[in-house]
């Protein structure tokens, strides 16, 4: 008898200790699923996570007794919630909108989800829905508007030459990706923004921080990560027109669609011109009008993305043939010089989401070929004709741990192999292997706020020039709820890489360079109003200090042997600080303000002989501040936006006795959307350089005066709701 009872006793207790399933559906308040959303499971001392899927499905094996529910996700309020579960169960969740999404997401910052109030760095996002109201052409037109970026464009027509400075930083000194990958240039270390469409950009991340100790080398000033389009709101086609008073046309059309579980987006487009803007020349005492000769462009490009939850396909090729104007130096320069651009990028990625783990896998292929002409100029009797082709392979495995709900882990490993040859370049090749460690913790004193705390290490070996170890330490700590404040801090140690160029250049090139090293910190305080209705309002303000000191800068100079060979050598010690300041404001959701202002000093400590007159002088071309404000009225259909952009002194020589003065720009920009069960559509009129102002962001090369532009587009409506919608 006792021996049944025992037997029937084990039997039962293996029973009721057996794993039941608990699934469910995030739906939103119109019963659409809701994709994406964080569920967190805690039960006893285990913690479990998952995402929803595209059917807001979600599943977790559990053992019988009481769980809670966390769920959270961008767009919603959170839900949180504890449930006796004894069997299989299957549960509906619904979640209600937020009002305003000042909280965002990043995932660039820490190479997984993230808010970015509660990060250690400060983030800038830009959305889908700013660049579509934007009279945007190229990322340029989007990133003028941003926190310390200065764009040094040399021409102001689509195609020209465009570069970055981050935080008073050399263009060399940011990182670019698209959708995780890096696409900044070993032969040159820069990315021209004017090769990148604004058409094709879902999302924009710029990290205001050294994350060197997550993408390696150049990320010393920040990062810059363009993520791409994969859907288009449930329009099967779409076509838009755009045409400007200087003779631009621009030609786009996007298709879209699912088929089963995969989602598909492509996109063709062409823009061209003869790039003839008008420009003031100061000729004795007074300014005539002139036109820009030789800037004509035509730029076309294709993007295709096929997706899912789990999967992502993705490729991009743009071809830029564009005249390349002379600089202006004297009356009405001509010239004959043309550039033709060909960049072609694969990507493809996977992931893997269990309950505590996620496992993904990346890998990327870039093709960039260039070729510049020039007869213009003549060295041993014949013209200029050189070009330069870099082939680029990356991949990367990125593994997340959450062993429980204090603790997140990401560890990778990161490879590529980038190859460069050309007829006035020798040939170069750089082989990379890269481990990294991150990771998010969570302290709570009790008495004292709760702290999170950001880890980073990395090591990186270079075929080319060795090993290199890089960390970064940040914290960060709520100090207010409601309102809430946040306060950052973190620093860390970077480095940039020598380029191809640096290390290979015929007759110059220096074989002996090391890495630039940098070191560096930024502190600064987030604040967060959330409305409690939609006719109340809300705000967002952000301050940030930062300091960042770079030894070992690598500057062309002319060498000892021969005053007329430059060459490039590590000597330059620099130190760029200041301050960033931005703000976003919304009032009864109809009116946005949003703006920034930055000041930046970035001086050379150094002395490069001894009666140097350049020490503790203010780099070129590096603005000592900088500002943008936006105004947004909705009402409707109808929306009216003012942009004003601001930039203030820059040096032009290294002894700073000379320099471009401030400017201010103003662009408008007003439309007016339209539509029905069948069709919708809009219509923008633009006035850019509203003020007619007349600047320079590099010497010689006059940017456009006031002119106007025309954006019609035209959208057939997918009737059926894709799986997974969200309203």
């Amino acid at each position: 008898m006792l021996r049944a009872i025992l037997i029937l006793t084990l039997l039962f207790s293996r029973i009721f200790a057996q794993e039941i399933i608990l699934k469910g559906y995030i739906i939103d308040e119109e019963h659409n699923p809701v994709k994406n959303s964080l569920i967190e499971l805690i039960q006893n001392n285990s913690f479990k996570t998952t995402i929803s899927d595209s059917l807001g499905f979600f599943s977790f094996k559990i053992n019988p007794g009481e769980v809670k529910i966390i769920t959270k996700h961008l767009g919603y309020n959170q839900f949180e919630k504890t449930f006796k579960i004894l069997s299989d169960t299957l549960l509906f969740i619904q979640l209600s909108s937020r009002v305003i999404k000042f909280n965002e997401v990043t995932v660039t910052a820490t190479r997984y989800q993230a808010n970015t109030a509660e990060i250690s760095s400060f983030v800038e996002i830009v959305n889908i829905e700013t660049i579509k109201k934007t009279s945007s052409i190229s990322l340029t037109d989007i990133l003028k508007n941003t926190t310390s970026i200065y764009v040094r464009d040399y021409g102001g027509t689509p195609a020209v030459l465009k570069t970055i400075s981050l935080r008073g930083t050399g263009s060399e000194h940011t990182v670019f990706l698209l959708n995780g990958m890096r696409i900044s240039s070993y032969q040159n270390g820069i990315f021209d923004l004017s090769l990148m469409p604004s058409h094709v950009i879902e999302r924009i991340e710029i990290i205001h921080s050294n994350l060197s100790s997550l993408y390696g080398a150049d990320a010393v000033g920040g990062v810059v990560n363009i993520i791409t389009r994969r859907e288009n709101e449930n329009k099967i086609a779409e076509i838009n027109f755009a045409f400007d008073s200087f003779g631009l046309k621009k030609l786009n059309t996007n298709v879209s669609g699912t088929l089963k579980t995969l989602s598909y987006f492509s996109s063709f487009s062409r823009t061209y011109g003869p790039g003839s803007f008008k420009y003031k020349y100061k000729l004795a005492d007074k300014y005539l009008i002139l036109k820009r000769k030789n800037a004509h462009f035509n730029i076309s490009d294709l993007y295709l993305n096929i997706s899912n939850d789990n999967f992502m396909f993705s490729t991009f090729y743009i071809r830029s043939n564009r005249g390349i104007p002379a600089q202006v130096t004297k009356y009405d320069p001509s010239s004959t010089a043309t550039q033709l651009d060909e960049d072609f990028n694969l990507l493809i990625s996977t992931s893997k989401t269990l309950s505590s783990f996620i496992l993904k896998g990346t890998l990327m292929f870039k093709n960039s070929y260039l070729r510049y002409i020039n007869n213009d100029l003549l060295i041993a009797g014949s013209g200029i004709d050189s070009y330069s082709h870099n082939l680029f392979y990356t991949a990367n495995l990125n593994t997340i741990f959450a062993p429980n709900s204090n603790l997140i882990l990401s560890s990778g490993v990161e490879t590529s192999l980038g190859m460069a040859e050309g007829n006035s370049f020798g040939r170069a090749k750089r082989f990379n292997l890269a481990f990294f460690l991150s990771g998010e913790g969570k302290i709570n004193p009790g008495f004292l706020p709760e702290v999170k705390i950001y880890p980073m290490l990395r090591n990186d070996y270079f075929s080319d020039f060795g090993n290199k170890i890089v960390y970064k330490l940040g914290i960060n700590s709520q100090i207010l709820k409601k309102p809430s404040l946040n306060l950052k801090f973190s620093y860390g140690t970077g480095f940039r890489a020598p380029t191809f160029n640096d290390l290979y250049w015929p007759g110059s090139g220096n074989k002996n360079l090391k890495p630039e090293e940098s070191k560096g910190y930024d502190a600064g305080l987030i604040m967060i109003v959330e409305p409690e209705r939609k006719s109340s309002s809300g705000l967002k303000i952000e301050i940030s200090f930062f300091n960042i000191d770079i030894k070992d800068r690598i500057v062309w100079l002319p060498s000892q042997e021969n005053q007329n060979i430059w060459k490039p050598i590590n000597i330059d010690h620099v130190n760029s600080s200041g301050i960033e300041v931005s703000g976003d404001v919304n009032l009864f959701n109809k009116l946005t303000i949003s703006g920034n202002f930055s000041i930046a000093k970035s001086i050379r400590k150094n002395k490069r002989a001894q009666d140097d007159a350049t020490q503790n002088k203010y780099l070129i071309y590096i603005p000592n501040s900088t500002g943008n404000i936006r105004t947004e009225l909705s009402l409707g259909k109808l929306f009216l936006l003012v942009q004003a952009n601001y930039v203030g002194l820059r040096y032009t020589t290294e002894t700073n006795d000379r320099g471009l003065q401030p400017y201010f720009v103003v662009d408008l920009t007003c439309g007016i959307t339209y539509g029905n069960q069948f069709f919708d559509g809009g219509i923008k009129f633009s006035v850019k350089n509203l003020f007619n102002e007349n600047y320079e962001t590099m010497v010689g090369y006059p940017m456009p005066l006031r002119s106007f532009l025309i954006e019609l587009s035209l959208a057939i409506k997918n009737k059926q709701k894709q799986k997974g919608e969200i309203k």
